[in-house]
């Protein structure tokens, strides 16, 4: 940086000393060594980030946002009033509804003339090829044609690669009456630019141009030649555009061409469908001393173009009819002539490059200026010179359009943000030269810091061991809490039908043993049986024991049954858990759980039976890890007979017999078919929200020590929500009971 300053320096004292005398070149010299070291900075960035921007522009990278920039002030200015000097006579939809036919049939479009032509406009403009006849009525319509002079016709001049020449009418060209409908389109697609004469050298205008001038000449205004070769009308000279004016970039300059100063969106001009001037359903005088212009409108006729109009803030962008177009031209020149409204005119190119160069100048100075201020309020102030910068810009652009001229906008401000960031990336390079110093000072004391730092960190991971191996303890403890809950359950329900085999077995022992010794006693006796197997008989009462035995090996198949059951029932409970998901029922796992927790549910001396209600809606399989889900669902309904035994308390059996204590749960299907709902309500005391918004914390609960983990929830909650991608939530209120919510996606 200093060498470039030296080099500025020894540049003007050389060129300075070619010009001035040595004798006044020496105070010069030390005024100017003085200043591009005190300002050295902004001497540096400026013409550095100016000839950045302007080479940007010069490549056209600008231009694009230059045309939104055009756009969207146009779409901000103030709504203008309809041109009441023109009326659009449109080919909309209906009319094509209606006449069932396109293009027109000369018989139509003779009556159609014939009628606009009794309202005595000032110009009738064509805006429809009729090079080729359509019959009927081709004979009437060149009569018409003869016999209005004050009706013009249009042809394609400049064919291109979407559309080729078309050729005027005829008998129009014959008489002198034809004009050119060609207009230009930007690189994107919209139309920003208006064609006076097509061809240089050639006077065939415009269909916009002839209706204008038509018009102007019945006021008694000639177009005449400025001193640039420009036309003239009345006092408005209207500037022949270059390829390089304004924002664009080696635009196409062929023909004549002016930048357009729309008056408005689509369907900015008055208008009437064609078919009611056919049928004659408008008004009598409407079109007297008016341009008339016919055209499509119909979207199906594809007449349309994109203008600034186009593309809104919000919604489709909604193209401008052909004939609007050269609407607009007309009303653009009547306007500047007539009413002095502004054309669109753009500053020459030096004048462009000043403008650039000075907003980053002010930067760039201001940004230097501060330097030695702190670094927050740097910042601050940097951004607030920066937006107010912006502002202004955006502000002077926005009049200038107002006032007809279009200015640069995007490039002072991509000049603004790039001069920003310059001097601030500068000013703090030499504000990091000195942190660097002083942050090798602070090296030292942070090496000395290391070594404590590093005994901290093997005190904190002795710490952390710890704590893993007491969660780990934790875990272990809730699980094993959870298996000694599955086999106290077991082994209550199979003890019963266990015990009732057993007893019937010892009845059985004898009844054989006695049906033994009968059977022997007969066949020894056999076959003369007498008294002897007759009072055995009596004595063992065999009737009884016959009648007593298939009922006793009909009960010892019930216990078997209810024993087998059992064994299904914590077979399907306790289904390891493998890499992959499984297709699960659901219902069978709640049914499991509750068999093996029956020993809980049933009545005591102390309460009532505790009530299962089940609500089980249609669901199919559900693609899960049932081992975990299973264990979810009985550490709830555990849960809730621990709530239900704890709202006992203080309570007379009859008292809960009254209000027995009850678990309701329901399943269903949600409407989108992606996810089950499982749902555990118990009609115990409930809780608060403070306790509710706490049930799920790790080692959170509200159990006796020793008889709670505060696990138990909080791995539910991270099987449910983390392994399945579910949701387990809990509604609860003081009084009202809890109801806790799985909902578990079905894939």
């Amino acid at each position: 940086m200093q060498y470039l300053n030296r080099n500025l320096r020894k540049t003007l004292q050389k060129n300075l000393s070619k010009v001035i005398p040595h004798k006044y070149t020496n105070g010069f010299n030390q005024k100017l060594k003085k200043f591009t070291v005190t300002w050295h900075g902004t001497l540096v960035v400026t013409p550095t980030i100016a000839g950045l921007t302007i080479l940007v522009r010069l490549l056209g990278w600008f231009q694009p946002l230059e045309y939104a920039t055009l756009d969207i002030s146009f779409r901000l200015r103030p709504e203008e009033a309809v041109d009441e000097r023109i009326i659009i006579v449109a080919v909309e939809e209906s009319d094509l509804s209606r006449l069932k036919q396109w293009p027109l049939s000369d018989e139509l479009l003779a009556k159609l003339l014939t009628n606009i032509k009794q309202q005595n406009p000032k110009v009738i403009g064509l805006d429809i090829y009729r090079n080729l006849p359509v019959e009927p009525g081709n004979a009437e319509l060149k009569k018409v044609f003869k016999e209005t002079s004050n009706l013009f016709g249009i042809q394609k001049v400049i064919g291109d690669r979407f559309s080729p020449e078309i050729p005027p009418s005829p008998v129009l060209s014959q008489l002198g009456q034809v004009t050119s409908n060609d207009v230009v389109v930007d690189e994107d697609g919209v139309v920003r630019r208006g064609m006076l004469f097509p061809i240089p050298g050639e006077p065939l205008p415009s269909l916009g141009l002839t209706m204008a001038m038509e018009y102007l000449r019945g006021q008694g205004i000639e177009p005449e030649s400025a001193k640039d070769g420009a036309m003239k009308l009345g006092n408005t000279v209207f500037d022949i555009f270059e390829s390089n004016d304004g924002n664009y970039l080696n635009a196409d300059a062929g023909g004549y061409q002016i930048i357009l100063n729309y008056r408005g969106a689509a369907n900015s001009f008055q208008s009437v469908p064609l078919t009611d001037v056919l049928e004659n359903r408008v008004p009598p005088n409407l079109m007297r001393d008016r341009i008339v212009l016919i055209g499509a409108k119909a979207p199906s006729l594809n007449d349309a173009f994109y203008t600034p109009y186009s593309r809104g803030f919000f919604g489709t962008p909604v193209r401008t009819p052909g004939v609007e177009v050269q609407a607009n031209v007309t009303s653009q020149i009547l306007s500047s002539v007539l009413d002095s409204r502004p054309l669109i005119k753009v500053w020459y190119d030096p004048l462009e490059k000043v403008w650039i160069v000075l907003w980053i100048l002010i930067i760039a100075s201001f940004g230097w200026h501060w330097r030695y201020t702190k670094a927050h309020f740097y910042i601050l102030w940097m951004l607030s010179l920066l937006l107010v910068n912006i502002a202004i810009v955006s502000f002077i652009g926005y009049v200038s359009f107002l006032l007809g001229w279009w200015i640069p906008v995007i490039s002072p401000l991509m000049g603004l943000l790039a001069s920003t960031i310059a001097i601030s990336s500068y000013v703090y390079v030499s504000k990091l030269r000195e942190l660097n110093k002083a942050l090798e000072k602070s090296n030292v004391q942070l090496e000395q810091s290391h070594v404590q730092l590093e005994e901290t960190i093997k005190d904190l991971e002795h710490v952390l061991s710890d704590l893993q191996k007491s969660q780990l303890q934790l875990i272990q403890s809730e699980k094993m809490s959870a298996l000694g809950q599955l086999v106290a359950g077991v082994a209550h329900e199979i003890n019963n039908p266990v015990g009732f085999i057993s007893g019937n077995l010892k009845h059985l022992e004898g009844y054989i043993q006695d049906l033994t010794n009968h059977l022997q006693l007969y066949q020894q006796t056999f076959p003369e049986a007498g008294e002897e197997i007759e009072e055995d008989a009596e004595a063992i009462d065999i009737e009884y024991v016959l009648e007593d035995i298939p009922k006793m090996v009909e009960s010892m198949q019930v216990g078997i049954q209810r024993i087998k059951e059992i064994s299904t029932s914590l077979r399907t409970f306790s289904r390891s858990d493998t890499s992959t998901k499984a297709n699960y029922n659901i219902h069978e796992g709640i049914d499991s759980t509750l068999l093996i927790l029956k020993h809980r549910l049933k009545a005591d001396s102390i309460r009532p039976e505790i009530k299962i209600i089940k609500e089980y809606g249609n669901l199919p399989m559900v693609n899960c890890y049932p081992g975990q889900l299973n264990q979810v669902i009985m550490n709830l309904i555990a849960n809730a007979i621990d709530a239900l035994e704890d709202s006992n308390k203080g309570k007379e059996f009859a008292e809960i017999e009254a209000n027995p204590n009850k678990i309701t749960i329901s399943t269903k299907l949600l409407a989108d078919n992606t996810r089950v709902v499982i749902q555990i309500k118990d009609n115990g005391l409930g809780m608060s929200d403070e306790i509710k918004q706490k049930i799920f914390e790790h080692l959170f609960t509200t159990k006796p020590v020793g008889q709670g983990t505060g696990l138990g929830l909080s791995i539910s909650r991270q099987i449910v929500e983390e392994t399945h991608g579910g949701k387990l939530s809990c509604i609860s209120s003081l009084g009202d009971g809890a109801e806790f919510l799985i909902e578990i996606p079905i894939e």
